[in-house]
């Protein structure tokens, strides 16, 4: 069956855009909710139409009924939100490394407004994520992705069923890396904070009379801050290797 409008391939631009609209609509830096749902539709929509020329010779047949063609769009569908959700996974390593750090140094009640999220968040999360987006832009991270959605045919042809298995697989490793990466980059805080904590403690047995964990509070938010910046560059080296490690898996 031969769907065409405009000289268009249909079928083709159809089953393309299933995929990457899946990706687009989940990956870091495309997917922000500050960027309308129309835009983001319409680039994943431009870009099925670039890549339709190219990846013509893949696409299979269109099936003979429209439940079977719904079957083959959905499943376009669902290997893109499969590619985009892990990328997604390893964005939130930002939000629970700002998490562990707001807990240490004693701004786990400090809230901002979100831009990527158009509501309030922890302060240290925010600035996590907002520093990752941007170094993501930075470091050209982002043109990966983007060749990682052409590679991705590669790794699953057209046509091809969702891979089940692969995907659960996928979701755990990408889920644990996430929480593995966020607790590295909280690391030298978590640290600082054991061996300032036990400080405290020695020196509260020492003399009983003073309530040092209050007064020491200023000193505990000064020096987590301090800390924190020293491992910053670090940490987020980090981070940018394992979303690199993922955009070149795909790609």
């Amino acid at each position: 069956m031969e769907l065409s409008l405009y000289g268009v391939d249909v079928w083709s631009a159809a089953l393309l855009f299933a995929r990457i609209a899946g990706v687009i609509m989940l990956l870091p830096g495309f997917s922000e909710p500050a960027i309308p749902a129309r835009v983001r539709l319409g680039f994943a929509l431009v870009l099925a139409i670039c890549l339709a020329p190219t990846l013509a010779d893949r696409v299979p047949d269109a099936a003979t009924s429209a439940w079977g063609m719904a079957f083959q769009v959905s499943s376009e569908a669902l290997i893109g939100i499969l590619i985009g959700g892990a990328a997604r996974f390893l964005m939130t390593a930002l939000a629970t490394a700002g998490q562990i750090v707001g807990l240490e140094i004693g701004l786990a009640f400090a809230q901002t407004a979100d831009p990527t999220m158009t509501q309030s968040g922890q302060l240290t999360s925010v600035f996590l994520s907002m520093l990752g987006l941007a170094l993501m832009f930075a470091t050209g991270l982002h043109h990966m992705f983007l060749q990682g959605v052409v590679g991705s045919y590669d790794l699953i042809s057209l046509g091809a069923p969702p891979p089940v298995g692969d995907a659960a697989d996928l979701a755990l490793t990408t889920a644990a890396t996430s929480f593995r990466v966020g607790f590295q980059i909280a690391m030298p805080v978590v640290a600082a904070g054991l061996i300032f904590r036990v400080g405290l403690g020695v020196l509260s047995r020492l003399i009983p009379q003073i309530q040092v964990f209050f007064i020491i509070m200023p000193l505990q938010i000064l020096g987590g801050l301090v800390v924190f910046a020293l491992g910053l560059s670090t940490g987020m080296l980090i981070w940018l290797d394992s979303m690199q490690s993922y955009a070149l898996w795909v790609r």
